[in-house]
């Protein structure tokens, strides 16, 4: 029996294995649903039933737009700044249902609930939008437009029963069925798009750039002739240095120049290759003679007009920060010399 029950577990893994390790979207999805489940009880139940969970419910349309940004956003981790909206949200929509109903903290509250819940609303219709449509798989576009479409019409749906119930207050019970009638059809709805994003996460969703064109002969010479602009007089070292001075320089057109880098340099930009030779300068003299010098002088050396964009281009490009590099490149050379001695 032991032996029997073994053998079915990979199959149990594999049916949960779209799930994966809990992230973003796992977080987010799983508060998003408290949230419309409570929102949905508070609606369908009374006396002090209805304020809790009417206080579980009212951040739903910040954590709604959270879930978003984790549906539509390929970051691993949420900015600071919407998580505080959400948070704010959350906690004015449940002061306004425990302060007092003719207080100002209540007048506070019912205002600040309103304007940070409908920047949500709107935030949340936006989050789709993002993203390159043109290099977009046709898949990952009908998901976005149904997302919008299912989206738009639980809110224009919402709306209208808010509208009705405020018409007629004997209509207001058939407002509270309808709103939560929505929220199901939304938890539903976001169910299926969390599903839809873990087996399609977005990395594999987007089209393959297109290849990179084989470089012309006269490209090529091109190139040489960049390359040596650089290499031996340094025009680099300028710190307003700009395509059309290059092209100038060259006595060429800046697109010709331009596809230039891109197709025999392989750089994405001009900007691009102008920072890897003021970089590969920048190594040059933190590891030799400029090793005892401070690092805003060689920044300027190199080009940089400030030691802020000269950190982070170094960065980027060699993984670590000048001052990292130095520090690297001394130990080694102490080591090379140590080896020397010991011979």
């Amino acid at each position: 029996m032991f032996t029997q029950t073994a053998l079915t577990l990979p199959t149990v893994s594999r049916a949960f294995r779209p799930w994966g390790t809990p992230g973003r979207l796992h977080v987010w999805a799983a508060v998003c649903a408290a949230s419309f489940l409570s929102y949905i009880a508070g609606r369908l139940s009374g006396g002090a039933a209805e304020i809790l969970f009417s206080i579980g419910g009212v951040g739903a349309c910040g954590w709604a737009w959270l879930l978003t940004r984790a549906l539509f956003d390929p970051a691993r981790h949420d900015a600071w700044w919407p998580r505080i909206v959400a948070v704010v949200i959350a906690a004015t929509g449940a002061l306004s249902i425990v302060a007092p109903g003719e207080g100002g903290l209540s007048r506070f509250a019912d205002s600040a609930y309103a304007l940070s819940g409908s920047a949500a609303l709107l935030l949340t219709f936006i989050e789709p939008l993002h993203g390159r449509w043109g290099r977009m798989a046709p898949r990952e576009k009908q998901f976005r437009i149904g997302f919008l479409a299912v989206y738009a019409l639980l809110v224009a749906i919402s709306v209208l029963g808010l509208q009705t119930a405020n018409a007629d207050a004997g209509e207001g019970y058939r407002g509270d069925l309808v709103k939560s009638a929505c929220a199901a059809i939304g938890l539903v709805a976001g169910s299926a798009a969390v599903w839809f994003r873990l087996r399609h996460p977005l990395g594999r969703t987007d089209a393959s750039p297109p290849a990179r064109r084989a470089p012309t002969p006269e490209g090529v010479r091109l190139a040489e002739r960049i390359v040596a602009l650089l290499r031996d007089e340094a025009i680099d070292a300028r710190p307003d240095l700009k395509i059309g001075d290059v092209a100038a320089r060259l006595g060429q057109p800046e697109y010709k120049v331009s596809q230039c880098i891109s197709a025999a340099l392989g750089f994405a930009n001009f900007n691009r290759l102008i920072n890897h030779h003021r970089i590969e300068r920048a190594k040059r003299l933190l590891a030799g003679e400029g090793r005892d010098r401070p690092i805003l002088e060689v920044a300027f050396e190199c080009g940089f007009g400030s030691v802020g964009p000269f950190n982070r281009a170094f960065k980027d490009e060699v993984g670590m920060t000048p001052r990292a590099f130095r520090a690297a490149s001394r130990r080694l050379t102490d080591s090379s010399h140590a080896a020397q001695d010991d011979r």
